[in-house]
Order: structure tokens, then C-alpha cells, then sequence
């Protein structure tokens, strides 16, 4: 259970780290010049492809999206050319952003989010979740759903934190959100498509959101400005002022840099190794250290849990999606497989990512699928090794980004000095393509002045910012 949220705000993006118990259990990049997910679009149909059973939409954001048969507001099973026709105007919603070469994933059936309560305009019905399993606050939110929408056409979701909320609160939310649902649709009455009308979820707000009420009991911050957007919200969040930065406090960068490793020591001494391929991802628990003393089944047995809730912990972490194959040691007492896979069910119960498992053979093999809300880490952080043949590094853009940061926080320490930054000639590079008019700007509010050079000298994860009189 998520039990602190930390948010670090620099000159071009937020970072949202998710903590249980002090590990980094997700990493959310939020970028200041990106647009919003969920965002409400006036798209136009471009082209309908009967042999994918979808529909290219242009929603005016140079790349088309994709919208499947089964995402339009037509009865299920009905082919997408008898329900979109080239050059029809649709209300769409983005539903997972671009990602490489494939564009937005669009559905037809929006949803509009609140803390409580998801208005679904094109749905009907209410729809309770299974955490609530109080029997008196189901009937009393569904009941109480049931008078949201008036004359209005649509569905409800209840959201989790929906139980703690009184009805005044829950009804004042769907009033907000039936209201935003009025504006869509008047503008898109008269818009000419492919035009945006409404911008989504703020992304910051989104993510905490899900985890209010739920055993969140911190969350920090380290910028006023985002701070004070917390304003009236049900989540209570700390200004972080120390003079470490907030996310080393923590020790996210190195939490962030194991979960972009292919292989996860474990306490026992053993370990596990992570192999993406086109297929799956293959996951090897490995006994490692172990000297071989003592009973081998209490010891694979051992190393078999620990990975077990460490693999559960990278699924979501890594944002690993599709199927995936551990290789765990085989187990050779009665019992010991059906435990493990039952306590592989509860951590993964957790996972907001949808996760469905398979059983355990008896030479230890366990399939699992799992459907990823974000691309993956690895892909929003690094980039293909172009000194190797496979493999991965750091994006200069995630490091020049980083050394933004930390120039930024030297020059408000050190008002008016000389600061000589050094750092890998990509990096540099990029730097320098991207944050010049940061430059600019840290060196006019803080009377800083600033060198910047490349020194191949280094590698590309390093760079140095040195205060000088």
C-alpha cells in the first residue's frame, strides 16, 4: 500500500515518486510543456481499416490516433465500417498517449474523473468497486448515484475513496463533472474538428488522487507553487525546505537506477535477472550467494518468496506489460508452490496494472500477464546503446534534465557567483539545445554566472556543477 508521495518540481518537469514503506514502488515524469492524458478531442476520421476492425482519427496533434471497433459507442461485435464512415467528426478521449511509432489510443466512450465518483457519458449504470465491500456503503453509494444525473444520459463509477466522502461531497463532484460534460459538448457543437476541448486531468492531481484515503499518510512537496494546488483537496501535503534535495532524502535516484538493471540482489545472497525480448519478458530467480549449507528446500523456499515480492514490486515499477515467464527454484515439498503462488496473488493484488496469473510448475515456472498504464521505464529513460549491439543507457535528455536541476538549485544557494558546469559532450549538447533560455533565466533572477563545456572525459551519466567566487 502506497504510503507516501513525494513530488520534485524542476524548470521543465515534475517527477511523482510512489513509496511503501520507503521503496520506490512507481516513478511518474510529468513534463511541463506535454499535454494532459485523458484530454477530451474533436477528432476527424481519416481512414477505416476493416482488416484491424479500426479507425485512424486526427486529432490534430501531427501523429493520428488509433480507435479500435470496440472502443466507439456501437453495439460490441459491430464491424467499424458499419459505425464510422472517412471524414466524420467524433468526440474522442486519448486513452494511452503515443508511444514510438504508434499513436494515441483513442476511445470514444470518455470518462471525466473526480475523487470520488467517474462520470461516463456514453455508459449507463452504476459501478461499484470490489474494495468496498462494506455491504451498508455499497447500498448507500449506489443508491446515491442513482440521483446524479438527472435528465442527463450516463453512467457513474464509484471510485474507493468514494467510502470516506460524505453525499453532499460525492453529489457536488458529479454536479462539477456534469457541468464539464455540458461545456465539452456545446463547444464541440460548433467546433470544427480536429480541435481539443477539454485538456484532461492535471496529471499531479490524477495521481494522488487514487491514493487519498487509502493509507497515503505523507505527502511532500518541494515547490510552494505545486504545493499550494493542493489547496482545499482532501490530500494534505508538506512543504519539503531541507537543504537536501527531496528525492535524495529518499534515495530515489538510486532506486531509479537499480530498476534500470537487469539484475536485483536479494537479502538471501541470491538474485533475480530480467531479460526483455519481442515475445515476453523472462524473469530467472537465481540462488546465488547461498553456500549450499544447510536444507536446500527451506533455502529455495526462502529465495523464492523474497523474489517473489521483489518481482512484484518491479512488474509495477519497471512498468513491464504483456506476458511474462519467472523461472523460480523448483520447489520440492508439498505445498511450497501453491503457497508461494498464493502470496504472489496478494502482493500483486496491489498492482494497479491488472495482472492475471498462471500456476506454478513443478519445475517452477510461472506465467503472469500484466497490462501496463505508461510505457515502460526503460523507455522513458534511456535510449539504445549505440556502442553495443543490444542494451541500454541513459537519455541525455533525462540527464541534461537532472543536471537542470541541480544547476538550478546551486544558483539559488550561491546568488551571484561564477558556476562551471561540466558535463558528457552529449549531454552537453543537448543542454545546450534545450535549456539555453534556462540559462538565461537562472543567470537574470540569480545574478549567477554560468560556463558550461563538454569533457569527454566523462561518462554520460555524470556531470559537475562547481561554485566558484
Amino acid at each position: 500500500m502506497i504510503d507516501e508521495i513525494l513530488i520534485n518540481t524542476g524548470p521543465r518537469r515534475h517527477r511523482i515518486a510512489l513509496l511503501q514503506g520507503g521503496r520506490l514502488m512507481e516513478l511518474h515524469v510529468v513534463l511541463r510543456d506535454i499535454r494532459w492524458p485523458d484530454r477530451v478531442i474533436l477528432g476527424r476520421v481519416t481512414k477505416v481499416r476493416q482488416d484491424l476492425d479500426a479507425a485512424f482519427v486526427d486529432i490534430g496533434e501531427g501523429r493520428e490516433g488509433l480507435l479500435a471497433a470496440r472502443d466507439t459507442v456501437a453495439k460490441r461485435g459491430t464491424a467499424i465500417s458499419q459505425s464510422l464512415t472517412e471524414g466524420q467528426s467524433l468526440l474522442v478521449q486519448v486513452k494511452r498517449e503515443a508511444e514510438n511509432e504508434k499513436g494515441a489510443k483513442l476511445t470514444a466512450r470518455p470518462g471525466l474523473s473526480g475523487r470520488g465518483v467517474v462520470f461516463l457519458p456514453r455508459s449507463g449504470g452504476v459501478q461499484l468497486p470490489h474494495q468496498i465491500s462494506n455491504s451498508e456503503q455499497r447500498r448507500r453509494l449506489q443508491s446515491l448515484a442513482g440521483t446524479f444525473s438527472g435528465d442527463v444520459l450516463g453512467g457513474w463509477m464509484i471510485r474507493g475513496g468514494a467510502a470516506t466522502m460524505s453525499d453532499a461531497s460525492l453529489r457536488d463532484e458529479a454536479d462539477a463533472l456534469l457541468q464539464r460534460w455540458a461545456e465539452i459538448t456545446k463547444a464541440a457543437a460548433t467546433a470544427r474538428s480536429p480541435v481539443a476541448l477539454d485538456a484532461g486531468d492535471e496529471p499531479i492531481m490524477t495521481i494522488v488522487r487514487q491514493y487519498t484515503n487509502s493509507g497515503l499518510r505523507r505527502l511532500r512537496v518541494d515547490d510552494k507553487r505545486v504545493l499550494r494546488g493542493f489547496s482545499g483537496s482532501s490530500a494534505t501535503a508538506e512543504f519539503h525546505d531541507g537543504m537536501n534535495p527531496l528525492f535524495d532524502e529518499y534515495d530515489v535516484a538510486s532506486q531509479i537506477e537499480e530498476a534500470l538493471a537487469p539484475e536485483i540482489p536479494l537479502p538471501s545472497g541470491g538474485r533475480i535477472i530480467i531479460e526483455h525480448t519481442q515475445a515476453l519478458t523472462a524473469i530467472d530467480v537465481d540462488s546465488g550467494g547461498h553456500d549450499g549449507r544447510g536444507d536446500p528446500a527451506r533455502l529455495a523456499g526462502e529465495v523464492n518468496e523474497q523474489a517473489g515480492r521483489e518481482i512484484a514490486r518491479q512488474l509495477r515499477l519497471r512498468e513491464i506489460g504483456g506476458r511474462v515467464v519467472i523461472d523460480f527454484i523448483p520447489m520440492r515439498r508439498k505445498g511450497d508452490a501453491q503457497s508461494l503462488l498464493a502470496k504472489m496473488q496478494n502482493w500483486l493484488d496491489e498492482d494497479p496494472g491488472s495482472v492475471r496469473l498462471g500456476r506454478i510448475s513443478e519445475m517452477g515456472l510461472l506465467e503472469l500477464t500484466r497490462r501496463r498504464r505508461q510505457p515502460a521505464l526503460s523507455l522513458r529513460l534511456t535510449v539504445a546503446c549505440p556502442y553495443c549491439n543490444s542494451g541500454r543507457r541513459l537519455s541525455p535528455r533525462w540527464v541534461a534534465d537532472n543536471l537542470l536541476d541541480s544547476l538550478l538549485r546551486e544558483a539559488r544557494i550561491a546568488k551571484g557567483r561564477l558556476l562551471v558546469v561540466r558535463a558528457a559532450p552529449a549531454v552537453a549538447a543537448d543542454f545546450k539545445e534545450k535549456n539555453d533560455d534556462w540559462l538565461h533565466r537562472i543567470s537574470r533572477d540569480y545574478g549567477a554566472r554560468i560556463e558550461l563545456s563538454a569533457d569527454p572525459a566523462l561518462s554520460l551519466e555524470q556531470f559537475q556543477v562547481e561554485v566558484l567566487e
